[in-house]
């Protein structure tokens, strides 16, 4: 059940597994680091010649174009370096008719000749005279007055002494993407422009040979002029527009616009192109080739398929090949497993099949030979075990019949040892035993006498700590009483504080009652003064209203009034000074009362502040004594414990004292159950 657990926690790890994970972890690492660098060198050499395929197909087409253009260009000049018709534009002045001139006819027929050399492209040639502002074309086309030279887009010919290309435009008459090639005409003697020839050729051709190159699948090139408009795309509604209108992305536009040649990736749409911007320096057209994201890195694309489909073929091989040598390793040594196991379970009748010539073959052979010679053995563990099996039945005499080799020699030797060790130890243990039966029977009467005389001593020491527990209770008690007495006194003590301090206070109150009286009996006489006055101005007054006569009675009935109240005031004043008299009086006993309580007071608190230290002290000194009785308790249990530990272990050592005795005789029985070689006792 346990091995089952233990496979079921840690489940057996196979040599097979462990070996194609190590060398399946190297190898996959190995062939991951290859391919991905293979994939950056492939996708190196791969994006760099697509970028190069790309320039060349750039640079081929421009470089017909540049020859298709060239050879127009040239046939401009040269009509500009005919002296014919430099001498009629020389010839015709200002107001003049082109047409009058005797060298048109020959002019005309000359122009026609030159379409007439490549009437597939030439649309027409033709002249423009500066001082009449005509235009007159190989077809006898003749401008009219709204005809300006010079607004015509190829005037700046005119000024830089060159030939120039113009933007390319829609003919009306045919409908047609065509350019014209302009040649200023100068007069040999003054310098002075003369007018122009210029050359109107189709660029159907070049739109043909634009849509024979193929990048791919689907890639093409795409001709803008130098303002960016479309002369070439494979969608005819887009030619004649502008190339911001194809939904292009912006770093193309910016390339167009600076007329930079590079390498972009960008996209038309939402579509992910690659492609080169490609500038003429001759004629100022630009060329952009596209090619889309899938097939740019179509070879990489197949290239990381191969990569995939040999890596998993190659890992199949080395996983079936790794699986295999391992079989043949594992194979062998799952047959040892099987032998030795049966070794462990005890089994040696086994028989090995192992063929291989390795160090496996090597460890196999081994094995059988260690095998053999474990056969070989049996004979001596069959010996021995009967030999220790009359040691076990208490037979010391015995004797080893086959002779013994190697380490088993040491077993025989030992044997021999342990038979004369265990009599020589037998014997003695017999004779020991005897020994220790006699001594058991001393020591068990001596530990019987023991036991009981620490009976009666811990009898003795019980009635002791009985007595002792009573003292001890009666003085905790008295220590417990005098305790509540001592608080009982503090209590006393305080409240006679507490009075002391109200009489205080009410002494205080009285002498501030006898002072506020003396303050009374001042305002009396402040009083008093005043009806003093108030009477000698009331006489004034009846003196005043009498010299008045009839004019001053109605002021000596009001003197007369005031000396009334001044007499009722003084009056009231003298009654008020007997009262205060008389209850300053009254204050004084109370006072002299007071103090005599106070002194009263005094005395009580001291005299119950002595008797409280006294209680405190017999408090004091019973709590000394009860914790004398207590140590006195103490020791006297300690006594007890051990008086009955004496006494148990007296009691224990008797037991022991038997026990021993009848073990002794146990042995001795015992040790007679065994043979010993000379039979008798030492």
């Amino acid at each position: 059940m346990k091995k089952q657990k233990d496979a079921q926690m840690h489940p057996k790890k196979r040599i097979t597994d462990e070996i194609l994970k190590q060398i399946g972890k190297s190898v996959l690492f190995v062939f991951v680091i290859v391919a991905i660098v293979s994939i950056i060198i492939v996708r190196s050499v791969i994006y760099s010649a697509k970028e190069t395929e790309l320039r060349l197909e750039s640079e081929s087409a421009l470089h017909e174009l540049n020859g298709f253009l060239e050879q127009y260009a040239k046939v401009s000049e040269q009509l500009a370096v005919n002296p014919e018709i430099r001498e009629m534009l020389a010839e015709t002045m200002p107001g003049d008719d082109i047409n009058e001139n005797e060298e048109m006819d020959c002019t005309r027929e000359f122009l026609a000749n030159v379409v007439a050399t490549d009437p597939e492209n030439f649309l027409s040639a033709w002249i423009a005279d500066m001082d009449t502002s005509v235009l007159t074309q190989s077809d006898g086309f003749t401008s009219d007055e709204t005809w300006v030279f010079t607004e015509r887009i190829w005037y700046p010919c005119v000024e830089a002494h060159q030939t120039v290309l113009t933007e390319p435009y829609i003919d009306p008459s045919s409908g047609r993407m065509i350019i014209s090639a302009v040649s200023p005409i100068y007069d040999q003697d003054s310098g002075e422009p003369l007018g122009v020839t210029g050359v109107d050729v189709s660029l159907d051709r070049m739109s043909e040979v634009m849509s024979n190159y193929k990048l791919g699948g689907s890639g093409y090139l795409l001709l803008v002029s130098g303002e960016g408009k479309i002369i070439y795309h494979p969608q005819a509604e887009l030619i004649d527009k502008n190339i911001e209108e194809t939904g292009v992305s912006q770093n193309v536009l910016d390339a167009v616009a600076n007329k930079e040649e590079k390498f972009l990736k960008y996209k038309i749409g939402n579509e992910s192109k690659f492609g080169i911007v490609a500038l003429s320096e001759d004629t100022g057209y630009m060329i952009i080739s596209n090619m889309t994201w899938m097939e740019f890195y179509s070879l990489v694309l197949i290239l990381l398929a191969i990569l995939a489909a040999v890596f998993i073929v190659g890992i199949f091989l080395i996983v079936w090949n790794i699986r295999r040598s391992a079989s043949n390793i594992t194979k062998p040594i799952l047959e040892l497993n099987r032998t030795a196991q049966q070794l462990a379970s005890g089994d040696l009748d086994v028989h090995m099949d192992i063929t291989a010539e390795d160090e496996i073959g090597e460890l196999g052979h081994s094995i059988g030979q260690t095998v053999g010679r474990l056969k070989e053995y049996i004979v001596y563990i069959d010996e021995m075990a009967l030999v220790l099996d009359n040691l076990a039945k208490g037979k010391l005499d015995f004797e080893l019949k086959n002779d013994y080799l190697g380490d088993f020699q040491k077993l025989k030797t030992a044997l021999i040892n342990i038979s004369d060790s265990m009599n020589d130890v037998m014997e003695n243990i017999s004779y020991s035993a005897d020994q220790v039966s006699s001594g058991a029977g001393e020591l068990a009467n001596a530990s019987q006498i023991l036991a009981e005389g620490a009976g009666t001593q811990a009898a003795a020491v019980d009635e002791l700590a009985a007595s002792t527990a009573v003292i001890d209770d009666q003085v905790k008690q008295s220590s417990k009483d005098a305790e509540v007495s001592a608080q009982a006194t503090k209590r006393v003590t305080k409240m006679m504080e507490q009075n002391q301090e109200k009489m205080a206070k009410m002494m205080e109150a009285v002498s501030k009652i006898h002072e506020t009286s003396q303050q009374v009996v001042g305002i009396i006489q402040t009083i008093e003064e005043i009806a003093d006055q108030t009477n000698l101005l009331s006489l004034n007054a009846s003196i005043e209203a009498a010299r008045a006569g009839e004019a001053g009675k109605g002021f000596a009935v009001v003197a007369d009034e005031i000396g009334k109240l001044a007499t009722e005031s003084s009056k009231a004043a003298n009654m008020t000074r007997e009262l205060i008299g008389i209850s300053m009086d009254e204050i004084n006993k109370g006072s002299a009362i007071a103090d005599g309580v106070m002194s009263s007071l005094q005395e009580s608190v001291a005299a119950v502040g002595e008797v409280s230290q006294m209680i405190l002290k017999t408090a004091e000194n019973a709590a000394v004594q009860a914790e004398s009785m207590e140590q006195i308790r103490t020791g006297i249990e300690e006594i007890v414990q051990s008086v009955q530990d004496n006494s148990a272990a007296a009691e224990q050592t008797s037991a022991t004292s038997q026990e021993l005795a009848s073990q002794a005789v146990v042995l001795n029985e015992l040790v007679q159950r065994f043979e010993l070689k000379s039979h008798e006792k030492k």
